[in-house]
């Protein structure tokens, strides 16, 4: 089992000192974040000068020796033709990086599955014409925020598969029931320990929050889930039940350090 620590540990370095704080902290492998206005790739760039921005992440990469596992993208526009636009260049990007998986936010939850899946379909289409996969999160407020939701937006989009935060079920309105609809349509895993208090316990400290990681783990395994899981603390948000002093870097580390325990 490959544990990959999210730049966005590191949210507010620029993306030189985001990956070098992501290997100082033990990680080989890494999940880049490209989120347009906030974290370290901006799509915007990368659809305006593909080549030039997949050398600047690259060579950011070889020089903190991590490899890519994964993208977790915002394409920052409403404008579905710039979005497509900014989406088709981020897979251009992955896909000469070697990153099997891209992320994506699933559209909002008063967008109804018919919308959402009209939405995603070409999107799926242009991350498979460069031998990707493309992923939605599982999260509160978006059409995925229930589990059975998720599964069946998976199902009208053929080849559309998720990216399962455990912690949006948990401290969101599923409250940690029926997310096993979605283990069959997981490409990707965010590790962060959650309540059940809404979001301000969307981030606690791993091993004081509710999520049940082993039977996560389990149930990954009875599908015979192989991709990574990434450690998502991220830096601008507070760690519930922390210990004194702890943050986003600490907490991430604790999680790591628990994640090994659970096996291949």
């Amino acid at each position: 089992m490959e544990v990959a620590g999210s730049a966005l540990i590191f949210s507010r370095e620029p993306l030189d000192g985001a990956l070098a704080a992501v290997r100082g902290l033990g990680f080989r492998a890494v999940e880049l974040a490209a989120l347009e206005g906030w974290a370290h790739i901006a799509p915007s760039r990368v659809a305006d000068d593909p080549a030039a921005e997949t050398r600047r992440v690259a060579a950011a990469l070889t020089a903190a020796d991590l490899r890519p596992v994964a993208v977790n993208a915002g394409l920052g526009t409403e404008d579905p033709d710039e979005g497509r636009r900014r989406a088709r260049a981020l897979f251009e990007m992955a896909a000469a990086l070697g990153v099997p998986v891209v992320t994506l936010p699933a559209p909002g939850g008063a967008a109804g599955l018919g919308a959402a899946a009209a939405q995603l379909r070409p999107l799926v289409e242009d991350a498979a014409y460069h031998g990707l996969t493309l992923a939605v999160e599982t999260h509160m407020g978006a059409v995925t925020e229930r589990p059975d939701a998720a599964a069946l937006l998976c199902g009208e989009v053929p080849g559309l598969r998720l990216t399962l935060d455990p912690s949006h079920y948990w401290a969101g309105p599923a409250q940690g029931r029926g997310w096993r609809a979605c283990i069959p349509f997981v490409a990707h895993v965010h590790l962060r320990d959650a309540g059940l208090g809404g979001w301000p316990q969307i981030q606690v400290w791993p091993g004081r929050g509710a999520v049940d990681f082993g039977a996560v783990h389990a149930a990954l395994r009875e599908v015979r889930y192989e991709g990574a899981r990434s450690v998502e603390y991220i830096d601008t948000l507070p760690v519930a039940a922390a210990e004194v002093g702890a943050g986003a870097a600490e907490a991430a580390a604790e999680m790591a350090r628990q994640a090994g325990g659970w096996g291949a």
